[in-house]
């Protein structure tokens, strides 16, 4: 069953019709058995088999599900898995998606609107959020729970450059990403709302690139990355600022960052249609189609 069609006629071109007396002689040994059992051995029988059936099926679909994973967003696209140029029927990419090179195409402006009109819902959500008074331990065990000006620390408002700058605005200046261990979560955020469920399709394409990403086993559930300007959700009982020369996660998100930078210009200068660009360990690179010609 793993074999594809083609491969099935290839294995069977000396021997034809093998494959069909093989199926001719199991379904009849097959009517023979059950001709000789009563009709509850009978329903038994089928009861079984229906069962057999249900269990290949999810083994398939279990199966399908991991070898789909190297198509999903974020992982470089292959060819037994992405799309095709010339596939008439998705047409994602290739075909006519990029007839001339072009400064700022329109369909930026489209995109730009689009994502005008979601940040414009997120900020009035955002705005309706209840801001709760929060600490932050240090990795040496300090716990801050104000600014140098005397604020208190509040969920949905301080950010972890704001932490950073109550000790040093230097330290503050020179992170590129905090990680960061919650000790619990406000009531009024959820995870799954906030985009942060689901597999994690950076960290796959990571592994593809050379980088080492922790297993989900390894690290706990409540350790993140989180930028630096995002407002904290929560008490957090580890912050650490990571600096680019000093930790491979601060790397790997300012690559992803300069991905974005990258395909953005690539959008903008010449009208290219992108595919993937995720960071490398030691850099960062983004594929675009630009014609069949180019």
């Amino acid at each position: 069953r793993a074999k594809t069609n083609e491969e099935a006629d290839k294995t069977n071109s000396n021997q034809p019709h093998c494959g069909n007396i093989a199926t001719m002689a199991t379904e009849e040994s097959t009517t023979a058995a059950m001709s000789n059992l009563s009709i509850e051995d009978k329903q038994a029988e089928i009861a079984l088999l229906e069962e057999k059936l249900r269990n290949l099926k999810e083994d398939v679909a279990q199966s399908g599900d991991k070898e789909n994973k190297a198509g999903l967003q974020g992982r470089r696209a292959k060819a037994s898995t992405g799309p095709r140029m010339d596939d008439s029927t998705t047409n994602l990419i290739g075909g006519e998606s990029f007839l001339k090179r072009e400064v700022n195409p329109a369909w930026i402006k489209v995109r730009a609107d689009i994502y005008d009109d979601v940040k414009k819902r997120r900020d009035e959500e955002l705005s309706k959020k209840i801001p709760v008074d929060i600490e932050v331990t240090l990795p040496d065990g300090k716990v801050l729970s104000e600014d140098k000006e005397g604020n208190k620390y509040q969920a949905w408002h301080t950010t972890p450059f704001d932490v950073a700058c109550t000790i040093s605005r230097g330290l503050a200046d020179n992170t590129a990403v905090a990680r960061v261990t919650y000790t619990a979560y406000v009531p009024d955020y959820d995870p799954e709302e906030d985009g942060m469920g689901g597999v994690d399709t950076l960290a796959e394409s990571m592994a593809d690139g050379g980088i080492d990403a922790a297993k989900e086993d390894d690290k706990s559930k409540m350790t993140v990355l989180w930028d630096m300007t995002r407002p904290l959700v929560g008490s957090v009982s580890k912050m650490e600022f990571l600096k680019f020369e000093d930790d491979q996660d601060a790397r790997t998100v300012f690559w992803h960052s300069s991905a974005h930078i990258m395909g953005e210009a690539l959008e903008r200068l010449y009208g290219s249609r992108l595919t993937i660009g995720p960071p490398l360990a030691g850099g960062v690179f983004f594929d675009s189609f630009m014609g069949d010609a180019n």
